[in-house]
C-alpha cells in the first residue's frame, strides 16, 4: 500500500506535513501530483537531480533561482552554491516565513578550514587534548608562517596545503619543506598530513558523512548511517618520486575520475570499483574481525564535537539573523580518515556536499533526501479555500486540516518567557513539571518529537542521554538546549509517555496560549506566504 501525500504531526492542532518519498517507494492513489497540492520549489541550476526529483515526485514545479537573494524565495528551496565572506551579508532576517532552505549563517566557522582549526584550538585548549584530538595538527598562513617553518624543521613529516575555502580537491598539493609553499594573497590551511592511513586493497580512501542540523536553538544534530567512500586511485606510496600525485594522496572523486583506472561501481551491493556505500565498508571490516561499531561511535562523537567548534558563531550569527525557526536547516558533510590504528581523524567539513546522480551514490543518497526533507518537516504553506481543503482531506485521509501559522515557528518571545528564561539563567531551576511549561517551550519539544518520529536511517546524535558531557563545551549555553536535554533525560528519544503530556498540553491549547491571533486572515500573510495558484 503507498504512502499519503500528507501526514499528521503527532500532535493535535497542528498544521499536516508533506511526505516525501524515495523512487521504490509509491504514493497512494498514484504518482500523479494533486493539484490542490502543486507548489513550487526554487533552486539554481546545478541543484543535484536527486534533490529535484524527490521535490517533483510529490508534485511540486521547479522554478529557477537566478538572483541568489534569500528576499526572492517565497517557499521551499535548495542552494548549493558557496557565497564567499567578501559577497555580503544575507539577509535572512527578512526571508518569508514560508521559506525554507538549506542554509545557516555563520557555517563559515566550520566550513573555511583556517576559522574550523581555530574554533577546534579554543576548545582544545579549554578541555584538553583528551577531549579533543581528532583533528590533524594545522598552520593558517601567512599569519603562522613563522610557526609552521619552525614545525617543518624540526619533524621529516610530509604536510597538505589546502585553500581555506576550496572544495573538490582544487589547489591541494603535499609538501615536505616551507620552499615548495608560495605566499600568496590568499590564505593557506597547512595540515600535517596523515601518513599511515588504514588502506584497502593498497589504496587510501576517505568517508564522506552526511550530518543534518536541524536547527542551532537548540542544537539538534542528526548523523546518517550510511555514507560514501571513496578511494584514491593509485596504489598509496610516500616515495618522494609519488608526494605531488594526486591520484595517490587525494581521495576526492572531481580528482580522480579524470584517471583513466577510475572504476565506477554500478552494484551497490558489491565490493568493487572506487567508491563503496559505507554499509559496505562495514561489512568489508566484520568479515576480517573488525568491530565497526567501535568506529562507529568514535566518529559520532567526533561529527558532535565538530559542530560544537562552530557553534558559537552560528548561533550568534542566528538569533541576530534569523527570526523564525521554519526557515533554515544544514546538511553538512563531513570527511573522515581512518588510520592504520582504525583512528578516525576529521579532515574538513563540507558546506554543500555533492550529491552525486551515480549508481552508487543515488543508492545512497535518494533515501537519505527524502527521510532528511521529512525529518525537516514541510508545510502546505498557500491559503487553502473550503473547497480545497475538503478536497486535499478526502484524497489525503486526514480528519482535519490546519493551516500553516508562522506563529508556530517564531523566535520572538514575550515576557512571560523572557522572564522565564531570566529565571533560569539566574537559578538555573529546574524545568519540570510539566505543567510549568510555556507556549515555546511546548513548541520546540512537539518539533523535536515531531522530527524523532520521522528517522529510519537517520540517528539524533545530541540531544542525547548522556548529553551534558557536550553542552558544557558549548562557549553559550541556550535555555532551549537545557530544556531539550532536560526532556530527553526525563523521557528518553520516541518516549510515548513523553507524548502523551506533550498531547495533552496540545489539547489544553498550551502551545497556542501566546499566539496573537489564534487564526491569521488570508490577507494578514500574503506576504509571508506562497500565493495562491
Amino acid at each position: 500500500m503507498g504512502k499519503q501525500r500528507l501526514r499528521p504531526s503527532l500532535f493535535p492542532d497542528c498544521a499536516p506535513y508533506l511526505n516525501f518519498l524515495s523512487p521504490e517507494e509509491e504514493y497512494e492513489g498514484g504518482q500523479d501530483p494533486l493539484d490542490e497540492l502543486v507548489m513550487s520549489f526554487t533552486a539554481p541550476t546545478g541543484t543535484s537531480p536527486p534533490i529535484l526529483e524527490c521535490f517533483q515526485r510529490f508534485g511540486f514545479t521547479i522554478v529557477e533561482w537566478t538572483t541568489r537573494d534569500l528576499l526572492d524565495l517565497t517557499g521551499p528551496a535548495w542552494d548549493h552554491v558557496i557565497v564567499r565572506e567578501k559577497s555580503g551579508h544575507l539577509n535572512y532576517r527578512q526571508m518569508a516565513a514560508a521559506v525554507k532552505v538549506n542554509k545557516l549563517p555563520g557555517t563559515f566557522s566550520l566550513c573555511r578550514k583556517d576559522q574550523l582549526w581555530n574554533n577546534y584550538r579554543l576548545l582544545q585548549t579549554k578541555w584538553g587534548s583528551g577531549m579533543f584530538s581528532f583533528l590533524p595538527q594545522t598552520f593558517n598562513i601567512p599569519e603562522e608562517w613563522d610557526q609552521l617553518k619552525n614545525a617543518m624543521a624540526d619533524s621529516q613529516e610530509a604536510w597538505i596545503a589546502k585553500p581555506i575555502a576550496s572544495s573538490c580537491g582544487d589547489g591541494i598539493h603535499l609538501v615536505t619543506s616551507h620552499q615548495q609553499i608560495t605566499l600568496g594573497r590568499s590564505i593557506l590551511s597547512v595540515q600535517k598530513y596523515i601518513r599511515n592511513p588504514f588502506l584497502i586493497n593498497g589504496l587510501k580512501f576517505d568517508l564522506r558523512i552526511y550530518v543534518l542540523l536541524t536547527n542551532i536553538d537548540p542544537i539538534k544534530i542528526y548523523v546518517y548511517e550510511d555514507g560514501i567512500v571513496r578511494f584514491a586511485t593509485k596504489p598509496y606510496s610516500m616515495k618522494e618520486e609519488d608526494i605531488a600525485d594526486k591520484f595517490i594522496h587525494l581521495t576526492n572523486y572531481s580528482i580522480n575520475k579524470r584517471n583513466q583506472d577510475f572504476e565506477f561501481n554500478e552494484v551497490p551491493e558489491e565490493l568493487s570499483g572506487h567508491k563503496w556505500s559505507l554499509q559496505m565498508l562495514w561489512k568489508y571490516l566484520e568479515k576480517r574481525g573488525i568491530n565497526h561499531s567501535t568506529i562507529w561511535e568514535k566518529i559520532k562523537d567526533i561529527i558532535v564535537k565538530t559542530i560544537l567548534c562552530g557553534h558559537h558563531s552560528i548561533k550568534t550569527a542566528f538569533d541576530e539573523d534569523v527570526s523564525s525557526d521554519y526557515n533554515c536547516y544544514k546538511l553538512f558533510g563531513l570527511d573522515v580518515l581512518l588510520d592504520e590504528n582504525l583512528k578516525p581523524w576529521l579532515l574538513e567539513v563540507n558546506n554543500f556536499p555533492t550529491l552525486n546522480h551515480k549508481s552508487l551514490d543515488r543508492h545512497v543518497n535518494e533515501q537519505m533526501i527524502a527521510e532528511m526533507f521529512n525529518i525537516l518537516g514541510f508545510h502546505i504553506t498557500k491559503p487553502i479555500n473550503h473547497r480545497k481543503k475538503t478536497v486535499i482531506m478526502d484524497k489525503t485521509g486526514l480528519v482535519s486540516l490546519i493551516e500553516f501559522d508562522p506563529q508556530m515557528y517564531t523566535r520572538n518571545k514575550n515576557k512571560e518567557q523572557l522572564q522565564r528564561e531570566k529565571n533560569w539563567a539566574e537559578n538555573k531551576f529546574s524545568f519540570f513539571d510539566d505543567d510549568e511549561l510555556t507556549s515555546l517551550d511546548v513548541r520546540i519539544l512537539m518539533k523535536a518529537e515531531d522530527e524523532l518520529e520521522q528517522t529510519v536511517n537517520f540517528s539524533r546524535l545530541f540531544p542525547c542521554k548522556d548529553g551534558q558531557k557536550y553542552l558544557k563545551c558549548c562557549q553559550v549555553q541556550s535555555y532551549s538546549d537545557h530544556l531539550l536535554q532536560a526532556w530527553e533525560e526525563k523521557y528518553g528519544g520516541k518516549s510515548s509517555r513523553g507524548r502523551e503530556v506533550l498531547v495533552r498540553l496540545c489539547k489544553e491549547g498550551v502551545h497556542t496560549r501566546d499566539f496573537v491571533t489564534k487564526k491569521i486572515s488570508m490577507n494578514a500573510q500574503k506576504k509571508s506566504i506562497i500565493p495562491c495558484s
